[in-house]
């Protein structure tokens, strides 16, 4: 890829884009939302992500019990995976997962892959501590790890697959891997605090490239890359998008989604954007266009989209400590309630548009549900 660095010129010109006004909000289409299953004893259940096959993963928590990872059959029913932490799925069904062993010297703590039944440990033989947040469609993992027993170091990064792992050229005080797409391109950063050194890179058959830098302070946090290599992430408050090494700034006060989800395949993302006034709207960056304000009352927030460029995010504007889900398709408005309690927060979107996320329950439990296009809005979806 080439090596360019970014112009002010064009850096400002991004910064300066106005926010688009979205259509008309209508509300459409219906949709059903279900409960899904909920281990015995545990009364907090997250959820993390969903597949195009409808199957969900997260984790349960509560009552002081350990943390025990979740996967929901598209039918709803809950499996337990074991200890740790469930934080994504693919389109095979492998779930990636993190595990605390110990949490104090010396320390351990391991990624896992579950597949078909079978859980393996990640990195086992190579890194005494790892870390890893994403696992492509291939089953390889982004890990960041460190030789050291005694101290929770961050200064290695590689891909693992089947047993083997692929040492990236990434090394340093503070480095981290974020997000690996299908051809196994790796999103991560370097950072130097003492130097005041701070990067994004780009990682391709192991050589890492650092790319362009931007205004804002301290390190860089790439969220997703797609299979053409586009990356997105933040630098504090400051939304980016990298094509080539070239970064364009999306927002100054602003920042993409978390997650892979943040970015999809024609090169939209979505995140939120401040107002003049200070308030954060749920916005849209289409490739190529103007920052789309979905519309949301403040404060909102985007939190996914698919490929199909349906939006979920959130909105606090009636209360605060009580936020409500939304999905925004064609510049159309839907509210994601809850079917008990008061509150609802979306947390991923597959490309049939099913979503999936948290609701409060009377007794203030986390509660995870899905909400579903309703039957006769189905077949819509599924042509579009």
């Amino acid at each position: 890829m080439p090596e360019l660095r970014a112009s002010l010129a064009a850096l400002a010109l991004a910064t300066a884009l106005p926010l688009v006004a979205a259509p008309s909000a209508v509300a459409e289409p219906s949709m059903v939302v279900v409960e899904l299953g909920r281990l015995a004893g545990q009364p907090d259940h997250y959820v993390t992500g969903i597949n195009d096959l409808g199957q969900v993963v997260g984790s349960a928590q509560g009552n002081g019990l350990p943390t025990r990872a979740v996967l929901w059959s598209p039918a709803g029913g809950a499996t337990d995976l074991g200890p740790g932490l469930a934080v994504g799925i693919n389109r095979r069904g492998q779930v990636l997962g993190l595990e605390t062993r110990a949490a104090t010297a010396p320390y351990q703590h391991k990624p896992w892959l579950w597949s078909g039944g079978v859980r393996t440990t990640v990195m086992s033989t190579y890194a005494a501590w790892a870390t890893a947040a994403a696992v492509n469609d291939n089953g390889a993992v982004a890990v960041t790890y460190s030789t050291s027993f005694m101290r929770t170091q961050h200064n290695r990064a590689a891909v693992w697959q089947a047993g083997r792992h692929t040492e990236l050229s990434l090394s340093g005080p503070d480095v981290w891997v974020y997000a690996i797409n299908d051809a196994g391109a790796v999103a991560g950063m370097y950072a130097n605090s003492a130097t005041q050194d701070f990067a994004a890179v780009r990682c391709v058959n192991g050589a890492c490239t650092r790319l362009g830098g931007s205004s804002g302070y301290g390190p860089y946090i790439p969220e997703a890359i797609n299979e053409a290599g586009v990356v997105v992430g933040n630098r504090a408050t400051v939304a980016l998008r990298w094509e080539g090494t070239e970064a364009t700034v999306l927002s100054e006060n602003g920042r993409v989604a978390h997650g892979e989800q943040a970015l999809n395949e024609r090169g939209d993302a979505v995140g939120w954007s401040a107002t003049e006034d200070g308030s954060r709207h749920a916005v849209l960056w289409p490739a190529g266009g103007k920052p789309v304000d979905l519309g949301v009352p403040a404060p909102s927030e985007a939190v996914a989209i698919n490929e199909r460029g349906d939006v979920v995010g959130w909105t606090a504007a009636n209360d605060l400590g009580s936020p409500r889900a939304f999905l925004w398709r064609d510049g159309r408005l839907t509210y994601l309630d809850p079917p008990t309690g008061h509150s609802s927060s979306p947390v991923a979107i597959n490309n049939h548009g099913v979503v999936v996320g948290h609701t409060t329950g009377t007794d203030s439990s986390n509660r995870p549900v899905i909400w579903t296009p309703a039957p006769t809005d189905h077949d819509e979806w599924a042509l579009r």
